[in-house]
């Protein structure tokens, strides 16, 4: 007796979309697992790996770095060959509008001198600020997008393989307009949300890779729900204050056609408490009386941290690179003892070991393509034939450049699926189903099978290795069918 298993997909359970229900000798396991993660028995983690683990550095501490499994550092002054990825800030801001062939040649330089160093760029930082480390200007992101596209083409000219990133948005929360200025800005702070807007707008769409954002978590939790108030300051995220604002950036990108780029976390963190005369002292005092709120304890902070890159692995496929700000500041002699920048810093506290004992799920650089399966299985009853069934592979990008692929099938086997999207590109940690049909007709009971071989291309690939998927037709006498409920989920 054969048994085709038949049910409803559950949602929002990662993966199990890409489980197709007919693979009965998968199902039993396949549930299993799904119910697990549910139950929390098991970390939610997402099929194909693309998050970067990151840290931004005072001074470059590789060896740290290495240790504790992240493959990424950001840089604020090129750094020379390393053991990580590298991710340089260069400054950008409205004193370079006035001279962009100056900038752009300047910018063209330093991807020349460190092709090959350096993997990606982001241009400038907090430029929806005015302050001197923004963009030194009151907002305008029409400016901004002129300086990015500058450093774009200056940039991919020396080095086409380059990441470009967007400069790191602060998140400030809705802002009332002030005359005179763009929409959600009152001359000093621009809302995030409106500067990528209007940046999408203004063309700076097609000038930039990567979306740079900087979700700090403030007072909330890692899994606060965004732009949701509360009496608890541990999931307060009334003005979207929290690190999930993240998803409210992406709903932007979708909405204005950036959906298939990434965000990266160019900055994220929570702050710890300095010693107490700080909060008196006549410099630094001030800005700690206004940061008290955002103040959780050391080992709040671990569990955030590692929080968050799990939250993002297991539910934003839209996120690439995590930069946690900082690893090492509080080693740095020449910051002072109240400076807030020092009390972001893990390196010693209990984040450090909970990072590194945290599971990760890294991409790679270059694009790597794989199918979900080797092996996919179908069955049919001898008399239902003539036949056609319309089934599918999942194609994973599992880098973040992107992937030239090209399936063909053996015609020297008995089952020849025909391919109905035989090339294509994969963008960077994309899935896509390889669709197929397959015919089955006047086959006499037994195990037939056929091969598609899938070829791909990638940047920075020497000699990939070309994937096979081997088809197995299952032709028997009767098939017993059994339904399984649908399972309706609420959303988290």
């Amino acid at each position: 007796m054969s048994v085709l298993y038949n049910g409803g997909m559950i949602p929002n359970v990662r993966s199990i979309h890409r489980v197709y229900w007919r693979r009965a000798c998968r199902l039993s396991v396949v549930v299993v697992v799904a119910l697990l993660a549910l139950m929390g028995v098991l970390d939610a983690q997402a099929t194909v790996p693309h998050l970067g683990y990151g840290f931004n550095v005072d001074h470059v501490d590789w060896q740290t770095l290495q240790n504790m499994g992240f493959n990424w550092i950001k840089v604020f002054s090129p750094p020379g060959p390393l053991s990580q990825y590298v991710l340089l800030r260069i400054d950008a801001n409205a004193g370079n509008v006035s001279n962009l062939t100056a900038f752009g040649n300047d910018v063209k330089q330093i991807a020349i001198a460190n092709k090959g160093h350096i993997q990606a760029y982001e241009i400038g930082n907090e430029v929806n600020l005015d302050a001197s480390f923004g963009w030194n200007a009151p907002p305008n992101p029409i400016s901004y997008t002129s300086l990015l596209c500058t450093a774009y083409a200056n940039i991919k000219a020396a080095d086409p393989d380059a990441i470009l990133v967007s400069a790191g948005l602060a998140p400030v929360g809705r802002v009332q307009t002030v005359p005179g200025n763009p929409d959600g800005s009152n001359g000093q702070i621009q809302d995030e949300r409106q500067y990528l807007q209007q940046l999408i707008a203004a063309g700076g769409g097609a000038c930039l890779d990567v979306v740079g954002l900087h979700p700090y978590g403030f007072s909330a939790d890692y899994n606060a729900t965004p732009d949701v108030y509360s009496t608890d300051p541990t999931q307060d995220c009334a003005n979207g204050l929290c690190f999930r604002t993240a998803e409210m950036l992406y709903q932007v990108m979708q909405a204005n056609g950036l959906g298939d780029k990434k965000v990266w976390a160019t900055e994220f963190g929570w702050i710890t408490a300095p010693p107490g005369d700080c909060f008196n002292d006549p410099t630094y005092g001030p800005d700690w009386q206004a940061r008290i709120w955002q103040i959780v304890s050391a080992d709040k902070q671990a569990s955030n941290l590692a929080g968050a890159f799990q939250y993002a692995d297991a539910n934003w496929p839209w996120m690439g690179a995590m930069f946690v700000f900082n690893l090492n500041w509080n080693q740095d002699p020449k910051l002072n003892s109240c400076d807030q920048m020092r009390y972001y810093s893990v390196q010693g506290l209990p984040a450090q070991d909970v990072l590194t004992n945290m599971s990760k799920n890294i991409a790679n650089i270059p694009g790597k393509l794989k199918t979900d399966s080797s092996l996919l299985s179908l069955m049919v009853g001898v008399n239902e034939q003539p036949i056609t069934m319309t089934t599918a592979v999942g194609l994973n990008n599992w880098g973040w450049n992107s992937v030239l692929y090209t399936a063909t099938v053996n015609a020297s086997v008995a089952v020849t699926p025909t391919l109905i999207n035989p090339t294509g590109v994969l963008s960077g940690t994309a899935y896509l189903p390889l669709n197929m049909t397959v015919s089955s007709a006047g086959y006499l009971t037994g195990v037939y099978t056929g091969l598609i071989t899938v070829n791909w291309s990638a940047p920075g690939v020497a000699r990939p290795t070309p994937r096979r998927v081997t088809i197995q037709l299952n032709v028997v006498q009767d098939i017993h069918r059994v339904y399984l409920p649908v399972v309706m989920l609420n959303s988290p």
